[in-house]
């Protein structure tokens, strides 16, 4: 088992990829104050613990023609492990979808999807989310404008971080 505490090199380490998951190891190393072999094994811990994940690239989805973000509230029209995992496996499958969470509270799941239009949004939640399995009902908001949206973790952790 690997000691999951973090330090400060850590968390600079942690948040300079998060600004930049192409930084080279030796730009790692300058940032978090340590040698590039020490920095090489740092970034491997956090990846063997799966506090890094993986690296993506970031796509600006309006220079992809998706002019459109929404999101779905979701109810199902029965409950327990049965229907949501039916529902969990089939929305999995749908492209447009591009973030899925189970909720508590007035509805069982909010979905954020992308669309070029308002017709690939009516036929998105007309035909492609109704038709999933379990689906109930649905409320649907329209993104007017993006404020802040950046897959990062905020700068101030618990537990003493940064």
């Amino acid at each position: 088992m690997h000691d999951r505490t973090l330090d400060a090199a850590d968390l600079r380490i942690l948040t300079h990829l998060q600004a930049n998951a192409k930084a080279s190891n030796q730009e790692l190393a300058e940032v978090a104050f340590l040698s590039p072999s020490q920095c090489h094994r740092r970034v491997k811990r956090l990846e063997a613990l799966r506090i890094i994940r993986g690296y993506t690239t970031r796509i600006d989805p309006q220079a992809l023609g998706l002019e459109i973000t929404i999101f779905v509230n979701v109810s199902l029209d029965a409950h327990g492990p049965n229907p949501a995992q039916r529902f969990s496996d089939a929305i999995k499958c749908v492209p447009e979808v591009i973030e899925c969470y189970s909720l508590t509270g007035e509805t069982d799941y909010l979905i954020k999807a992308r669309l070029p239009n308002l017709k690939a949004m009516s036929e998105f939640l007309m035909h492609r989310l109704m038709s999933v399995p379990g689906v109930g009902s649905i409320k649907t908001s329209v993104v007017v404008e993006e404020i802040e949206c950046a897959p990062r973790l905020p700068s101030r952790l618990p537990d003493g971080g940064s």
